[in-house]
């Protein structure tokens, strides 16, 4: 029985955010898995099913709050009802990918018709996905101008800000604490957002998202206003068995130094209601919540099965 050395591995690193964004925690994910069963050799299939449930469930547990991974290992495994070699369980990793791969390449070009010529938009998440979204409007000659928080308590948008200027895309940062207030039109605007896009960790069955700490004073705001709010995301993050919850991370984050008697919660994401969610723009244009579990029925059959 081949050991899981390689899986553990990558598990560590998914869990130490040495991997990050969705995206690269599938992909990484997708392709271990792939490698390690192509390269090992099983007597039946018990032993096949053994090594997957638990190389699988590593990288689950790695980041339990990932629907991105959690559909990757769940689309292979529909292969496991029929007999199949581990190869053909390799080939559905490998489909899983192109599918990815597929989505990066569309849903910029979606997303960027969206938004006009001279508009300011706001977003609040660390998104590789987000930033291809403005790199690509800008690419087409709009003329936008980026507002967006730091991301505490790692400040991960401090790279994105890089990217995106070193993409000639005018940016600026604002606080957290402070985006609620900044989106809002009724109360202050100086600056008149025209759209707001925050990233989808996770769509859930009953079209709530959850996104990162924050989103939900942002969508109160847009409520308050009228600004359109979009969530940025692909139907492979759809939670579609409904098992992904509101994360809470290590209260050492937040200060390291605190007193042994001293409770802190450290929330890392919360959620986003559907109704007043424009829109979701995924890799099959954009859908009203509604028919979002309609649409994943459709396109990832396997998802929902």
């Amino acid at each position: 029985m081949k050991n899981l050395d390689n899986i553990k591995y990558i598990a560590e690193d998914i869990k130490s955010i040495t991997i990050q964004w969705a995206t690269n925690i599938a992909r990484e994910a997708c392709k271990v898995m792939e490698q390690e069963l192509r390269d090992s050799k099983f007597k039946d299939k018990n032993e096949l099913s053994k090594f997957f449930d638990d190389a699988s469930q590593m990288l689950i547990d790695a980041r339990e709050t990932e629907p991105l991974l959690r559909n990757a290992m769940k689309y292979a495994k529909s292969k496991l009802k029929k007999w199949v070699t581990s190869n053909e369980i390799a080939d559905a990793f490998r489909e899983y990918l192109w599918r990815i791969e597929r989505e990066e390449d569309v849903r910029p070009k979606i997303w960027a018709e969206i938004i006009h010529d001279w508009d300011d938009v706001f977003t609040h998440c660390h998104s590789k996905s987000v930033v291809d979204i403005f790199v690509t409007a800008r690419n087409m000659w709009k003329k936008i101008h980026v507002y967006n928080t730091e991301t505490r308590p790692l400040y991960q948008w401090r790279k994105t800000s890089l990217d995106l200027l070193q993409a000639w895309v005018p940016d600026t940062m604002v606080t957290d604490s402070s985006a609620w207030f900044f989106v809002d039109n009724t109360l202050w605007n100086t600056v008149d957002i025209k759209e707001i896009f925050l990233w989808a960790d996770c769509i859930k069955p009953d079209w709530t998202v959850i996104n990162k700490i924050w989103s939900f004073s942002i969508w109160l705001s847009a409520w308050n206003s009228w600004v359109p709010l979009y969530i940025v995301g692909s139907l492979l993050k759809v939670d579609a068995i409904d098992k992904v919850w509101i994360e809470t991370r290590n209260w050492k984050e937040l200060w390291p130094e605190a007193p042994d008697w001293l409770n802190i919660l450290n929330f890392a994401f919360d959620r986003v209601p559907h109704k007043c969610i424009t829109g979701i723009v995924t890799e099959f244009g954009v859908i009203r919540p509604e028919n979002l579990m309609r649409e994943v029925k459709k396109h990832y059959p396997r998802m929902i099965e």
